[in-house]
């Protein structure tokens, strides 16, 4: 019986392998997307609490239907609330953002009046806070003066737009709740955020969402390696399966697919992501490095060579679930030299009897950062579903 001492050092072997052959960790990868939108949030002295909230008044919006959307702020009692219809009228959309609150500065002889919108947008497919608001930013060219990360479901950023001939700092905030993104921005003309950029910053702290939604995104599918493992994904990725020949290896693929309309022709499919579950006996080979051999041959035959190292990934770490967890990130790139920029992530899990083996292949994120977004996720999803069964548990 093989001992989890041979587990440790096949992942000392996988990161020295990938450093021989690739370079290794110290190996620099220009993120242009990540250096783009790693600015900090510019820092000042948030003063005047005590007076704020004697100025203030806490705004409390409810939404029957929708209690995801619930939220609270503080605005000052001398602004004015300018919103749409009614609270029944509220409809949120998966591709624009639907507008919950309005609130206006009193007017300015001299500059256009700040104002705080929150907005409401259902998510499509699975993603952060932070790569919400950096495909908002992208989508929309704003300029970017600083951004902060709180958590996966809570980011802020701050930037320059214009908007009938005006200039505004903008201060935002997203938050994500169930299968909502809530966005709170408020407005100030720049010639005035020197002045106002305090009370800017106390508003959106004040914005809080009343109801912690949980559940998935997307309509979510299940599978099970017979009684060994399962795992769920969403049902919008295509499971190929086939026949299970022996318990000492099984696997599934997972398939994005976007279907690509020519004006000549048969409209064609394209290939956006691709996620591989693997299980492997411990028992199936004499050392763990015939399975790295063995990934590598089965990339060569689809044409994929493994580039450089680009990162560790540390948020795939799951308690007592599994005893070892390892996850790496490399540049992939096709042998012909006629592919994008992709990338290939790689987890790398042991449990009992089984090893798992968990492989994403996705355009870059500098290539195509939507899909990035939405194919790391899915991936980050689809590895913390993963449940080891009592079949493949050693006592």
């Amino acid at each position: 019986m093989k001992k989890y001492g041979v587990v440790r050092a096949f992942f000392i072997f996988v990161t020295v392998l990938f450093a021989a052959c690739f370079g290794g960790p110290q190996v620099s990868y220009a993120q242009k997307v990540t250096e783009q939108f790693n600015k900090p949030m510019p820092e000042f002295e948030l003063t005047g609490i005590s007076e704020f909230k004697k100025a203030t008044k806490v705004v409390v919006k409810e939404f029957q239907k929708d209690p995801a959307l619930d939220y609270e702020v503080r605005v000052p009692e001398n602004w004015t609330e300018l919103s749409k219809g009614g609270l029944g009228d509220i409809a949120v959309s998966d591709k624009i953002l639907g507008e919950l609150g309005k609130f206006y500065g009193p007017p300015s002889s001299v500059s256009a009046r700040s104002r705080l919108v929150i907005e409401a947008e259902g998510l499509q497919y699975y993603m952060t806070a932070y790569q919400w608001l950096v495909q908002y930013l992208l989508a929309n060219g704003y300029n970017l003066q600083g951004m902060k990360v709180y958590d996966d479901k809570n980011a802020e950023a701050l930037y320059v737009l214009i908007e009938d001939d005006v200039s505004y700092a903008v201060r935002a905030v997203a938050r994500l709740n169930g299968s909502r993104v809530v966005f709170a921005q408020h407005f100030i003309p720049v010639e005035r955020w020197h002045d106002e950029k305090v009370v800017q910053s106390l508003m959106l702290n004040s914005f809080h969402l009343k109801n912690e939604v949980d559940g998935y995104v997307e309509e979510m599918e299940e599978y099970q390696f017979l009684d060994f493992a399962e795992f769920k994904y969403p049902k919008s990725w295509t499971l190929e399966t086939g026949s299970i020949r022996t318990i000492d290896r099984m696997g599934v693929e997972l398939l994005s697919t976007e279907i690509v309309h020519r004006k000549h022709g048969k409209p064609t499919t394209r290939l956006d992501g691709q996620i591989n579950v693997n299980m492997v006996s411990v028992f199936v080979s004499d050392t763990l490095e015939d399975e790295i051999e063995r990934f590598r041959e089965d990339l060569a035959k689809k044409n994929l060579n493994l580039g450089d190292f680009l990162e560790y990934r540390e948020e795939f770490l799951f308690g007592d679930k599994f005893d070892f967890v390892d996850t790496q990130v490399f540049k992939a790139t096709a042998s012909s030299g006629k592919l994008i920029d992709h990338e290939l992530w790689l987890t790398v899990m042991a449990k009992g009897e089984y090893y798992y083996f968990v492989s994403l292949f996705t355009p870059s994120r500098d290539e195509d950062y939507f899909t990035w977004a939405r194919n790391t996720e899915t991936y980050k999803l689809i590895v913390s579903t993963i449940e080891p069964k009592e079949g493949a548990v050693l006592e």
